[in-house]
């Protein structure tokens, strides 16, 4: 399913930041695998299922929601946020740190439990954090909405 949203490239790098580590890093390791790529996890508090893979690079564990999630500038060619945003005391703070995060022309997808927050304002924040190409789509999971930004070359702070 959110598979679907990624272009992989050989070794590619993907982080995924969530409250509840579950049955989608089964589907990016699969996905990830022919590619000999790469996952990064950064835990905020909740409950984590535990997976033991060769997709699997590097776990950060964060102690709270003002913390900003782990990782190394200009690492990942995509940024895949599962019930963070809402929960975060600063969330265009973590946005802008996780925008420095990405390589150029790379994109944040949010996945989020439908209602817990809302779209436009999701798409607000994004646009103040320097992403473009904002789309959301209502039906990809159930009971869930995406919300896709890309980080632009030669954009906003898209150096």
């Amino acid at each position: 399913m959110i598979t679907s949203l990624l272009h992989p490239t050989p070794h590619t790098k993907v982080m995924v930041v969530t409250t509840h580590l579950d049955g989608l890093i089964e589907e990016l390791s699969h996905f990830l695998a022919p590619y000999e790529g790469l996952m990064d996890v950064s835990l905020y508090p909740g409950e984590h299922q535990t997976f033991n893979n060769s997709t699997l690079h590097k776990t950060f564990t964060i102690k709270d929601y003002r913390s900003p999630a782990g990782g190394t500038p200009r690492d990942y060619a995509a940024v895949i946020v599962q019930d963070v945003l809402h929960l975060h005391e600063s969330p265009r703070k973590f946005l802008e740190l996780i925008y420095r995060t990405l390589l150029n022309a790379c994109e944040i997808i949010i996945v989020q439990k439908r209602g817990s927050m809302g779209i436009a304002e999701i798409e607000a924040l994004l646009d103040e954090a320097e992403f473009r190409a904002i789309n959301a789509i209502t039906d990809l999971i159930d009971g869930y909405e995406v919300v896709i930004g890309k980080k632009m070359h030669m954009w906003g702070k898209g150096l």
